[in-house]
């Protein structure tokens, strides 16, 4: 089956206590109430991973577990801290060629820069006639936003730049 990836940024988070680090940040209000909105969204659509690599900071995390909560049911989970600390986020492309190819659909669950350069670089912009959705996520991945796309190889290793068709994209702004 073609490889399916998954992009999202963590659900917006909240700035409410100061003494927490970046890494323990919880979501706030808006973050608890999108994140299921999008899970919903993501169910409808069909957009269901066989595995989610994560990064483990807190307001990923929440917003992975809120978006399960749509799904009814458990994904297979990696937490990986490379996510947290992705940067641009080329590196997370060589974690999916880690994936063993009975997996047909990754989910990362991450960060930005990293989540909005990657969907940027990922999909094949050129041959996807989509440049209005390119230039909506040049300008801003939101928080609890998704980018999903589609490789035509069974092999994670085959997943690189500009080698995606974007299938979905959506932010909870979007969906009302």
């Amino acid at each position: 089956m073609p490889k399916q990836v998954t992009l999202m940024r963590h659900a917006k988070s909240s700035w409410e206590d100061y003494s927490l680090s970046d890494y323990d940040r919880p979501l706030a209000p808006r973050g608890k109430k999108a994140a299921p909105r999008m899970g919903k969204y993501m169910l409808e659509n069909k957009i269901s991973p066989d595995v989610v690599l994560c990064s483990p900071a807190q307001r990923t995390k929440e917003t992975l577990a809120r978006v399960q909560t749509a799904f009814g049911g458990d994904f297979n989970i990696c937490y990986d801290k490379m996510i947290y600390s992705a940067g641009m986020g080329h590196g997370l492309i060589e974690l999916l060629h880690q994936l063993e190819d009975s997996y047909d659909h990754a989910l990362i669950v991450g960060h930005n820069p990293a989540m909005q350069e990657l969907a940027l670089s990922l999909v094949n912009w050129i041959a996807s006639r989509e440049s209005e959705v390119q230039h909506f996520i040049r300008r801003k991945f939101s928080t609890g936003a998704i980018a999903s796309m589609q490789f035509n190889s069974d092999n994670w290793k085959d997943v690189g730049l500009a080698r995606g068709h974007l299938t979905h994209f959506m932010t909870p702004k979007l969906l009302g």
